[in-house]
């Protein structure tokens, strides 16, 4: 074998091979906005879904609004939330699991009230600096939320799911639903998914289902799965 396809060999191996899976995980949950309690019941609630796994060792939550601020859960300023990821950095055998739910600004990012918008790239640096190669989940729940799958944040083993393509509203932000739409279709998906491909398929029936009663034009969820991901249970 030549070197110049050694090289070749080589690098599609180190791309590809399947990584360890995180013996544990740490967990970050921010609820963006503060105008109606739909997003702060995401958070509280999935939170509360995903640390029954018993690997999910520590989960740090923010929030908007004042009426959910409290012992356990911190106003989602810029400071908390750039603590939030360097508590977040994480070692050998652990991976970081991110949840966001708000508003989002179509070309533009992640709403959150008390800071402005957080753009992708923003966002990306965040995650790449504390998570690094890292096995890494993260579920962004908002209108235009597809922007957020970017060459930056994409990785081998990262899982990336969000609410709507990059061009698309998503729907459920309003004083009549509990959570929004994607966000209840997770809570009531979970139980139903073996691993992250299963769970965004069946998020996808449960959003479609959603929007078809509404007459909405579909939002598209959108997923990206690295190479390293495709036997990920869900947290395991």
């Amino acid at each position: 074998m030549n070197f110049t396809k050694f090289l070749s060999v080589l690098f599609v191996l180190l791309t590809v091979s399947p990584a360890a899976h995180a013996v544990s995980w740490k967990g970050i949950f921010i609820a963006g906005d503060d105008s109606i309690d739909n997003f702060d019941n995401g958070r509280e609630d999935l939170t509360a879904v995903f640390s029954r796994a018993d690997n999910l060792v520590s989960t740090q939550q923010l929030s908007s609004s004042d009426k959910f601020i409290g012992r356990e859960v911190v106003e989602a300023s810029e400071r908390n939330i750039l603590n939030a990821f360097a508590k977040l950095t994480v070692k050998e055998g652990e991976g970081c699991f991110i949840h966001m739910t708000s508003h989002g600004a179509k070309g533009q990012g992640f709403y959150l009230s008390r800071v402005g918008v957080l753009p992708p790239s923003s966002f990306a640096a965040l995650v790449n600096k504390a998570c690094g190669q890292a096995p890494t989940v993260i579920l962004v729940s908002a209108c235009f939320s597809g922007q957020f799958i970017t060459e930056e944040l994409k990785g081998p083993n990262r899982v990336i799911l969000t609410a709507a393509r990059a061009d698309r509203p998503s729907f459920g932000c309003s004083a009549d639903t509990r959570y929004t739409y994607w966000d209840e279709c997770v809570l009531s998906e979970v139980p139903n998914s073996a691993n992250w491909k299963d769970l965004y398929a069946n998020v996808n029936a449960c959003i479609t289902t959603k929007e078809s009663q509404l007459g909405a034009n579909p939002s598209g969820p959108q997923a990206y799965f690295g190479a390293n991901t495709g036997s990920w249970s869900i947290l395991h």
